[in-house]
């Protein structure tokens, strides 16, 4: 593919599910991008919204589809070949925002086209967010995505593959990129503004403080968890460690990773109650519904032999009737 489009500045926020990229886009249509006119709406996944321009997201669902791929872009490929007959349609998208000024688009999907979009749209910028392994394995198994559900180890390789992509990417051409860890956005969210302006030299106007706490943050409790990450897939702890020494943003606000030795004694046995507590409150919750199934049976069947005395009563009541009727006739 050859074909270039000329267009005005395009920031391409992209990077694994669950790791920010929503709230990084809202950050950044709040300080003045077009992200879209038609994005997705909010979801029980997302309850304050996706922020992701449903053109660009319907595109790569529709190419992955084409190939058999999952439209949620669960994929062991880390770049997807698009197809010649998909071509115009995705000029047809950028031709369609020539006169906005800063635009882009948020898709996480987008992580598997780096190479298709970088050819289309060869100055466009990219800000890639991450977030550790540990919190988007979490998030992603409160989601309850089945895939992750049948194949959890899944979720890990997820993982590795979006974020080795973004890596490989911003390796190749840095000055077009900025990578960001979730956390410091969080912190500092007039960070992405500055680096933005810093680096590519667009001005933005400082975006206003969405960020609520109870909507991206992973228990406390379960952050032992961290340390199977750390026993069982190191290469994504590398991975991890690697896309920290790139990081664009703030080094010191990271979460650490918990080495199991230290740890093991207070977290091994802990998914061990909290399975049990759980099944408990399971077979606990069916005793009470079958007993309450087995009171509105009881309480049915004497529902039903009123209605049946009622009915009784009122064929007396008739009959009563018809018998004043004739005594007065």
């Amino acid at each position: 593919m050859t074909n270039t489009l000329q267009h005005q500045s395009a920031i391409i926020i992209a990077g694994m599910h669950r790791s920010g990229t929503s709230l990084t886009a809202s950050l950044l249509q709040n300080a003045g991008i077009d992200i879209g006119d038609r994005l997705m709406d909010a979801n029980t996944g997302n309850i304050k919204g996706h922020f992701e321009d449903l053109d660009f997201v319907e595109f790569h669902q529709n190419v992955l589809q084409s190939q058999g791929i999952s439209i949620a872009g669960w994929t062991e490929q880390d770049s997807i070949e698009v197809q010649q007959q998909y071509l115009t349609i995705a000029q047809n998208l950028i031709s369609a925002r020539k006169n906005k000024d800063i635009w882009g688009w948020k898709d996480p999907r987008t992580t598997l086209f780096l190479n298709f979009w970088s050819e289309l749209i060869p100055d466009a910028k990219y800000i890639f967010v991450y977030r550790s392994p540990w919190e988007v394995v979490d998030s992603l198994f409160r989601r309850g995505d089945v895939i992750f559900r049948k194949n959890p180890n899944f979720a890990v390789k997820q993982w590795c593959i979006y974020n080795q992509a973004i890596l490989d990417f911003y390796q190749r051409k840095p000055e077009q990129c900025l990578l960001l860890d979730i956390t410091g956005i969080i912190r500092h969210p007039e960070l992405i503004v500055n680096s933005i302006e810093q680096k590519w030299k667009l001005k933005l106007r400082s975006p206003e403080s969405i960020y609520e706490p109870s909507l991206f943050t992973v228990d406390d409790k379960k952050h032992y968890r961290q340390a199977l990450i750390v026993k069982f897939f190191p290469q994504a702890i590398d991975l991890y460690d690697r896309l920290q020494e790139q990081n664009d943003g703030d080094n010191s606000v990271h979460p650490e990773a918990l080495a199991v030795d230290s740890t093991c004694k207070s977290w091994i046995l802990q998914d061990w109650i909290d399975f049990q507590q759980t099944s408990t409150q399971k077979q606990q919750t069916e005793t009470h519904l079958t007993q309450t199934q087995q009171q509105l049976q009881s309480k049915d069947a004497e529902l039903i032999q009123i209605q049946q005395q009622l009915q009784s009563k009122d064929a007396e009541l008739i009959q009563i009737q018809q018998q004043l009727q004739s005594k007065d006739a």
